[in-house]
């Protein structure tokens, strides 16, 4: 039942999905040529190259040599001293060294392999302030040892626990709260700096916050990881904000010049990110690396600038976010970082409004339904096939009136064997008669094109499908294998997955009907077919190494609408439509005057045109 430009308009879909998967193929080879060129290279150390007084123990101890009259000797001598607090969802290890969480550990997930999901608590991570002193080196505070004010449960059942940092006088000191309410991924941090305006110089007018953070390995590929490893920010200037992304893959350092609200660094599936709540970062700078370890993602390193306006008590109101990479669980935050999920980007940016307003809004409807994410993709599927039947049962009309029209066809085709252009004006005139769109075919295969893009980007970075079983598939996140090759096959990859495998064979089964169909329809004829006629068997072929190392959810849905797409064939063919009432209708159709629109009119000119130079050709 799929004529001719059914078969078109699914090869331009099939065209378009290769070349975005080629796309993405391009940037994982990015990815290898970028990771071959850093193992050429001799470097003295993996991590990012900081400043010196980062990493450079010597230094810290000049650092608190200089301070030894402004500190209190406890400060610099103390004892590390830890508290945990669990929300429900987070388990923190705060450490008086530095005042600050030193471990962050999600509760509800784990990593691949089964151990806890560590967001903070790497040695390289780091999380402090860099205050300018007067005559001194400047303040490093993860180097000195802060003094526990409270910890204390509150009758909501949040925590409060806070830090003080003495100066040499009782009323010079540094102070952090932090704020942990249940069941929330976000810990609110309030620094305050009382009386160092004595203390910092009248020349600084910012303090740094210094951040650095590690990304780890905690999914199946680390090679996806890494390509997926981005720092995403918004820049906020009066009414007017930007949300903007670089990938480590391509960007090693940035400058930010305007001023920040947040930043974030976002993993394949999860994000750890600093908000600004009271104002903006005035202006900060990033660099990082992707790692050549194999248990770390990348690492970064970020300096970001405060304001400060010399005044006896200055407040900054921070949060901390160690979390999910979950679309409604961001968006609730009210700060645009739910942007930071990739739904949709690139030259299909489009896609992310499909979606958001259409099909991630359903799937998470049937996740709150269904305990199985398989069955809820299944489900999805079929609620996607209902949204565009009125669409499919044209196009499969329009190739049951094509099927009817075949004797007709294949007279004007004896009659104007020699005359392609002839034959072309003669075939156009009866469509139009017979009321037949020639175009009917190809409206669903294109309308399939946006919605493979945004279920593309949809299960991809979907935390909800992350480690979920479904049939002897344990984790719809990633690939199925269910072989695992001792060699890597060009273009396939080093494993079996047999959801791609189902996928391919029942694509060639939809090939092999649709074929038949077409030569019952008589649109195999041609020359100019021969190529089409054997494209719907070479695709899934390419589809089956493409698909080997996608997401089993997006190999899943494609093998379920491969199904249904059968199964809709064989009712409406047998069931549903009626070629002989199709048959009496275009009789009746060719009783009525003829309206050509004006899309027709025009072709109909250039054909005429063409055919007029090809008789003057034959002519000469």
């Amino acid at each position: 039942m799929m004529d001719r430009n059914s078969v078109i308009g699914f090869i331009l879909l099939s065209l378009l999905v290769v070349g975005y998967l080629y796309y993405n193929q391009q940037a994982q080879e990015k990815y290898a040529r970028f990771k071959a060129e850093q193992d050429s290279l001799t470097r003295a150390a993996t991590a990012v190259v900081p400043d010196s007084s980062l990493h450079h123990p010597e230094s810290l101890s000049h650092a608190s040599d200089s301070l030894a009259g402004i500190l209190p000797t406890q400060a610099s001598q103390g004892v590390e001293q830890l508290d945990t607090i669990d929300n429900g969802v987070l388990q923190i290890v705060f450490t008086n060294k530095g005042g600050i969480p030193q471990q962050v550990i999600l509760k509800h997930y784990q990593t691949y392999t089964g151990k806890p999901l560590l967001l903070k608590g790497n040695p390289y991570d780091k999380l402090a302030f860099n205050i300018p002193a007067i005559n001194a080196l400047p303040l490093q505070t993860d180097a000195y040892y802060f003094q526990l004010d409270s910890l204390q449960q509150l009758p909501d059942h949040s925590y409060q626990i806070s830090y003080r940092l003495p100066l040499s006088s009782p009323n010079q000191y540094l102070e952090y709260h932090y704020f942990i309410r249940p069941q929330d991924y976000r810990i609110d941090w309030q620094v305050k700096l009382v009386g160092l305006n004595q203390f910092i110089p009248a020349s600084d007018q910012h303090i740094d916050l210094l951040w650095q953070a590690q990304a780890n390995h905690q999914e199946r590929d680390v090679e996806i990881e890494r390509r997926d490893l981005q720092v995403y920010f918004k820049e906020s200037t009066g009414d007017h904000s930007n949300i903007d992304y670089f990938s480590l893959i391509k960007t090693q350092q940035k400058q930010f010049d305007r001023p920040l609200q947040w930043i974030s660094l976002r993993e394949e599936f999860f994000n750890v990110s600093i908000i600004n709540r009271s104002g903006t970062f005035v202006r900060g700078k990033i660099q990082g690396e992707l790692s050549k370890q194999p248990d770390i993602v990348g690492q970064t390193q970020s300096s970001l600038q405060l304001a400060y306006p010399h005044q006896p008590i200055v407040t900054y109101d921070l949060q901390l976010l160690y979390g999910p990479n979950d679309y409604a669980l961001l968006k609730s935050y009210h700060i645009g970082i739910e942007n930071i999920i990739p739904l949709g980007y690139g030259i299909y940016a489009f896609v992310k409004y499909i979606n958001k307003w259409i099909i991630l809004p359903v799937f998470l409807l049937l996740g709150k339904w269904i305990g199985n994410w398989g069955i809820v993709i299944i489900l999805l599927t079929i609620v996607i096939r209902i949204l565009i039947s009125p669409l499919t049962y044209k196009s499969y009309l329009s190739q049951a009136k094509m099927k009817v029209l075949k004797p007709e066809l294949d007279e004007l085709r004896r009659k104007y064997k020699d005359d392609q252009q002839k034959f072309a004006m003669e075939q156009m005139k009866l469509f139009r008669t017979a009321g037949v769109s020639p175009l009917g075919g190809c409206v669903p295969a294109l309308l399939q094109i946006p919605i493979f893009f945004a279920l593309y980007s949809l299960f991809m970075s979907a935390i909800q499908l992350r480690q979920q079983h479904f049939l002897w598939v344990k984790d719809l996140s990633t690939y199925d294998s269910i072989l695992n090759l001792p060699f890597k096959i060009p273009l396939y990859g080093d494993h079996v997955s047999l959801l791609t495998l189902l996928m391919t064979i029942t694509s060639l089964i939809m090939a092999i009907y649709n074929k038949n169909n077409m030569a019952a329809a008589g649109s195999t004829g041609g020359q100019e077919m021969a190529f089409m006629k054997y494209m719907p068997f070479i695709l899934p072929i390419f589809f089956l190494g493409f698909f080997n190392s996608l997401a089993a959810g997006l190999t899943l849905y494609y093998l379920a609408s491969n199904i249904i797409t059968i199964l809709i064939q064989l009712v409406i063919q047998h069931y549903i439509i009626d070629e002989e009432k199709i048959h009496l209708q275009i009789q009746e159709n060719k009783k009525k005057p003829i309206k050509a629109s004006r899309w027709q009119q025009r072709l109909e000119e250039i054909q005429k045109a063409q055919a007029a130079q090809q008789r003057n050709r034959s002519g000469r």
